[in-house]
Parts: C-alpha cells; structure tokens; sequence
C-alpha cells in the first residue's frame, strides 16, 4: 500500500472516529459562512435592486422644494455649475375621499426620478388618469381600472388609476415628518399629468437637479431667497437615506457576527487538533518510522480542513434561507421593486480564508509531535503534574480532582469560555436590542413629546393666518423644523426652532433641560459625533435663506431622537432668524379632529400614530432579533456538548479508576455536573459585560442622523439570557452524564499495547 493511500485511509478512519472533536469545527464554520452570507444577501440584495433603480429612474443628487419658481429661476439654476440637468415638477397635497390616506400628488417626472411601474402603463397619462405608490394602492385595495376620488384644495376630483408604481427618490419616504417608517394605509403618492397638474395649480414646486451635490447646493441659496422651503441631496433626502442607512446597518452588522463566530471558530479549531495530535502521538511516531515525511505528515494534518469545507459548503447552502429570511424582515419598511439576494465575492473568499487558515492551525498543532524523535513518542511522556493551588489538599479528594482537571486542560477550559462568552453574548444583544428600541420610544413619547397632535402647515399658512390656525385651541406650541442641507452643520441633522411651551420637552438624564433665551442647545450624540463643544459657534441655513444664521452652543441634552440643534423662538429671532414654523404642537383629546381639514392644515399626527408607527418599526426587526438569539443557543450548546463529549471520551481512564477506588456512579456524575456547570456559569458571568458592550457596538451601527439608541437591556432580560445559558450547559451536562452507565471499566483500564 503506498504511503498516500495509507495516509487517506487514516484520514477517513480519524474523522469517523473523532467525529466529536469535529462537531465543533463543522458547526462553527457552516455557522460563520451562513450568519455573514445570509446578512449580506440580504444587504446587497437591497443595494442592487436600489442601484438599479437609481439608474433607470435617472435618480437626482440634489432636491430643492420652493413654494414657487419662475422659469427665470429655473433657468438660473439650470445654469448652476455643477449642474448637468435639471426638471422641474409641481406638488400639492390630496386627500382620499371616504377614506383615510393622504397624498402627495406631482406632475410625472420625464427624465429625473422617473417611477417604475409595477402594474399597468405610464405612457400618455390622460388628465383623468393617476399613477398610484404600490403600497398605497395595495392598502386601499385600488386596482389598475379602478376609479378613486380625491380632495384637492376643497374640491373632489375623480381619477381612474392608470398604474402601479414605485419610485426610486421615494422607497423610504414616510410622506410626513413624525412617522419612523412608510405607512402606507395613511401616506402615499401619485403622479398625474403635466396639463392636470397645471389646470390643478400645484401649492409649491419641486426642482430636481442631477450633478455635482456640492456645488450645486453652495450655489442654490442666493437664488430662490425666500421661496425656498427645503433642499436636500443623497446623504439627507428622507426618500432615499433611510435604505442606505439600513443596508449600511445590515452590512456592519454582518462583520459584527462574522468577528464574533470566527473567533470561536478559528479556537474550537485549534483546541480539536491539539487534542487530536495529543491522543496520536504514538500514531505520528509509528508513521515517521515506517518512512513517512515530515511534508508528507504537514499534508496529511492540513487535510483536517475537509471538516471546515464541508462546513462552510452547509454554510453556502443555507445562506439564500437566511437572505430571503432577512429581505422579508424589510419589505415593509421600503417600496423597492424586487427583493433578491444578491452575493458579492467576499463569501467565497471567506470559505477560502477559512480553510486555509483551517490548515495552517493544523500543521501548527502538530508540529511538536512531528520533530520529536519516533522512539520518545512511542515510550510516551512521562506523567507531569502541575501544583495548581497551594490548598488543595483541604478540598475532598474528588472536588481537588476536579478542580485541579479544569484547571490543567486548560485549552479546553478557553473553548468552553469562549463558547460560553459567545452565546451569552448574542443572547444579551439579542434580549437587549428590543428593550433598547423600546426603551428609546418610551422615552420620547411619556416625557419627551407631550402633545396629542401634531400638524403640519401648509406652505404660506403661517405667513398668511399666524397663530389663527390653532384658534379653538388653548394648549399649543408652534414648531419650526428643517434639515442642514448637505456639510453644512452637520449634513442632515434637524434643527429645530420652537415657541414657549411644554409640549415639546427636551431630556436631560432624568430631568428636563430648558431652552436658553440665547443661543442653543446641542444633542449630546451630535457634540460628540462632530466635536461640538459649549461655547462654541456653529452656522445655521434656514429655508428662504441665502445667508447662515450663527448661533452659540450653550447647554446639551441627551435627546435620542431628532439629532441636531434646538432654539427657542426669542432665541432664534435675537440671533438673526426668521420665526416661520411648519408645525403646530397641540394638546387636548379633541385636538386632532379640530385641526383636521382647517384651511391651511396640511396633515394632522396624533401621539398614538406617532408611537404606534414607532413599535411598527421595531416589531419589524422581532425576526432578526429572533435570528440572534437562536443562533445565540445554537453556538452555546453545539460547543458545550462537543467538548463535553471530548472531555468524557479523554478521561474516560480517570472516570473507571475512579469507579475502580470505589467512588460510586453518583458521585461520578456529580463531579461531572459541578465542573460542566462551573465553567458554564463563569462563562455567563464573563459574557455579562462582554454583551453590554457588543449591545452597545450593535446599536451604535443603527445609529442614523436622526436617531441614537442607547443600551438598555433590562435585568430581568439579562438574567434570562445567563439562565439559558446555564440550563444549556445543564442540559448538555446531564447527556453526556448519561453515557458514564456505559463506561467499560475493564477496556478502559488497559494499557497500551
């Protein structure tokens, strides 16, 4: 037989004898290749299908909102530099009639932001014809030949639904400030002709301008003056930065995870083929003496890696599973057309790194055993102990037994560690996410915003009817609220200007901060994100602008949510601005039916809505946060029970010498249990504060321009997540105790041959 095909038969006779040191190793890698492909056929998906979108809608790189624009001004920004083309469309808000659901109607784009239809044709729109958002037909049950009417301006108008669409600058648009993800059963839009939208006489214009962002938005300001209501580019328009936000989020997600199992991986690895090398000593030395050499023993060793291969091949298999998986988690939350895993070649890679990285821990291992001397292994070493504790002689016989054997195997012992830091780990952030999540929304709605509605003025009404609006009502606070186009303080986060009043409370620890009567305040995240230090002095560019407004940074509040800056009204106006709110602040039961419909009310928000679309966001993110926490147990017990099984098979002489001495079955077991749930528990207890902070880098990947979460798992959640844990070790204690009934003392006790 030659030296090649003895080495194969040893190697399939090693694998399908040690299968259990194995289990580990195949786990983890199918596990690495099936969390990190799974998370990125998701995110990648959604970036293809966005990229796709983006280029045949012609997608524009700076939005700018007016309440008018002549074609003089249209023409000045067409001749911008930076600029390479440039469409302008109408806007005005609609209502449907017997229904509840508004809509933001717009003349059909011809070469900006052009929709995609999804049913039904676009070509040659009547004036008595509308293409409707998907999701907002869908939720109204409008099909394609249907006939919908809606309030424009307080007049009904009847239209027959010509298509379907989805539009690329809208997949994240919510349609009004206050909602956390799209509603489609009360938000939506549409697009008619161009001839309707002029016989219709749109309440403000949208210019879509498609070159360079930064130059383009340093020269926009001095040309629309006052007219301006609000401009944006890619990095801020609320319609398309809310799905870069998520796949960014998804994907740094995905490398979280990946660090967290290869660590585990590349250990449970390392541990099993020095075990594996340890028990083969004698194997290694036979082999050296019958010829075999060294690169044909490095060969044979690396070849070990086939368990990673097949592994990280179950791994591929089941990624799709998990990126459909994913993908159906975020349907709701963005109105893309196709939802398609897609894969770029970095899973591939990481199959490859860890095979190779597989063998080379291999050969490693064995590398002691292969340069000592063939006669020397085969004497085997002779027996070493190690004085571990200075009092162990005060413990029983069978507790210093124990302690000193947990203590000695010492690779074993940061495996199981490792296994045990790494379940409790996931499960913390898989527990603490959504308390986090909730914690955050508690927070804002009992003692942040303390309004029971919340509506959105019409362009023109303040300047037109002021404080009138909210006649009728006695508790109000009028609200001012704009986005920092592109670098400017901080690129897309708010400021916002508000009225006396306690509606809207600012948070500071447990307190509430008040606003300064000169200068503002700062969210502590935006200070520390951007270097924003007290005292010191930041620009602002409001709409209608052509020049900043500079205000001095006088406190902090640690707010979540919305990021940026916060000014009372005299504030503002003392530093130069121009008090024109778009939003009225009401509390009172009947406050939203008074100011829904007004003349000059664009869109009324109550306190239930607002919270209700925010638990709809994090009740969308229960399945990923499920994934988390069963991948969690999945790594605890597979590891746990393996070196549980590796453990009980090396010491299966010491377990029939004890029996041997006359300790009894019982006690046996009982020692096996205290070790298994000693290390098991030191694992949890450890895994605590590794969770917080894996919680705390998890949530600070969600963190977004408008919103920062903090770490908020519960104790109770925590106390969970160490009771699982320990029950996994319990549960993979009591089966391996199962198999001391099956022990062969006698075979056991034998010596070598």
């Amino acid at each position: 037989m030659s030296v090649a095909a003895l080495l194969r038969r040893k190697l399939l006779r090693d694998l399908r004898l040690r299968a259990a040191q194995f289990v580990a190793v195949f786990v983890m890698s199918a596990l690495c290749l099936a969390v990190y492909g799974g998370l990125e056929g998701g995110w990648r998906g959604m970036q293809v299908e966005q990229e796709r979108m983006d280029a045949e809608a012609h997608l524009a790189d700076v939005w700018i909102t007016a309440s008018s624009a002549s074609p003089e001004q249209v023409d000045a920004l067409r001749g911008l530099p930076g600029v390479s083309d440039a469409e302008t469309t109408g806007l005005l808000d609609a209502a449907v009639v017997g229904g509840r659901g508004d809509l933001v109607v717009s003349a059909l784009p011809e070469r900006i932001d052009v929709p995609e239809p999804v049913e039904g044709r676009l070509d040659d729109l009547t004036d008595d014809q509308i293409a409707l958002d998907a999701a907002f037909a869908e939720a109204h049950a409008l099909r394609v030949g249907d006939t919908v009417r809606l309030r424009i301006a307080a007049t009904d108008h009847s239209f027959t639904v010509a298509a379907w669409v989805r539009s690329a600058d809208k997949v994240s648009d919510t349609g009004v400030d206050g909602l956390y993800a799209p509603d489609p059963s009360r938000y939506g839009y549409a697009y008619v002709s161009r001839q309707q939208m002029q016989a219709l006489g749109p309440s403000r214009v949208s210019v879509a301008l498609a070159g360079s962002p930064e130059r383009i938005m340093a020269g926009v300001p001095g040309l629309l003056g006052a007219d301006r209501l609000a401009m944006y580019d890619r990095s801020s328009q609320p319609g398309v930065v809310g799905l870069t936000d998520r796949i960014r989020q998804i994907r740094s997600l995905s490398l979280l995870f990946l660090g967290l199992f290869l660590a585990v991986a590349m250990l449970a690895m390392f541990t099993s083929m020095r075990r594996l090398v340890d028990m083969q000593q004698r194997d290694i030395a036979t082999l050296k003496a019958l010829g075999v050499t060294d690169t044909q023993l490095r060969r044979h060793y690396s070849q070990y890696a086939i368990v990673v291969a097949a592994g990280a091949l179950v791994g591929f298999a089941f990624a799709p599973v998990l990126s459909l998986f994913v993908l159906r988690s975020q349907r709701s939350s963005f109105g893309l057309v196709a939802w398609i895993p897609a894969y770029t070649p970095a899973p591939l890679a990481l199959a490859v790194a860890l095979v190779a990285g597989a063998s080379v821990v291999s050969v490693v291992a064995t590398r002691a055993a292969r340069r000592t001397d063939p006669a020397a292994a085969m004497r085997g070493g002779a027996a070493t102990t190690r004085r571990v504790f200075p009092r162990l002689r005060r413990m029983s016989p069978l507790n210093a037994w124990g302690l000193r054997e947990i203590a000695t195997a010492r690779g074993r012992l940061l495996t199981a560690l490792a296994a045990t830091v790494g379940g409790t780990t996931l499960l913390i952030a898989g527990f603490g996410m959504p308390d986090s999540l909730h914690h955050q929304v508690a927070r804002s709605f009992d003692s942040q915003y303390l309004f029971d509605a919340q509506a959105r003025l019409s362009p023109g009404a303040w300047s037109q009817q002021g404080e009138a609006l909210a006649s009728g009502i006695t508790d109000v606070q009028w609200q001012m609220s704009f986005v920092m186009p592109g670098d400017g303080l901080a690129g897309g986060e708010a400021v916002n200007v508000l009225s006396d009043g306690d509606l809207y409370r600012l948070p500071d620890g447990d307190a509430g901060v008040a606003l300064p009567a000169d200068g503002a305040l700062v969210s502590a995240a935006l200070a520390d994100a951007r270097g924003i230090a007290i005292g010191d002095e930041v620009t602002v560019l409001p709409p209608g602008s052509a020049t900043g407004v500079a205000v001095i940074v006088r406190g902090v509040t640690d707010a979540g949510e919305p990021q940026g800056l916060f000014l009372s009204r005299s504030a503002w106006e003392r530093a130069g601005g121009v008090f024109s709110p778009n939003a009225l602040l009401a509390r009172g039961a009947e406050a939203a039916e008074v100011l829904e419909g007004r003349p000059g009310i664009a869109s009324v928000l109550t306190h239930d809505d607002r919270r209700a679309n925010a638990e709809q966001v994090i009740d969308g993110l229960g399945d990923v946060f499920a994934l988390i926490k069963g991948f969690g147990l999945l790594l605890t017990m597979v590891v746990l029970v393996n070196l549980g099984a590796l453990a009980f098979a090396e010491r299966t002489r010491d377990y029939a010498t004890l029996a041997v001495l006359g300790v009894r079955p019982r006690e046996i077991r009982a020692l096996l249990l205290r070790e298994n749930v000693a290390i098991t528990v030191a694992g949890a207890l450890i895994g605590i504060p590794a969770g917080m902070a894996f919680l705390s880098a998890y949530l600070a990947v969600f963190r977004t321009d408008r919103i920062v979460y903090a770490s908020a798992a519960s104790p109770v959640a925590t106390a969970w997540c160490v009771v699982i844990v320990v029950g996994c070790g319990l549960s993979a204690s009591f089966l391996l105790a199962r198999r001391l009934r099956r022990v062969d003392v006698l075979g056991a006790l034998k010596g070598a041959e």
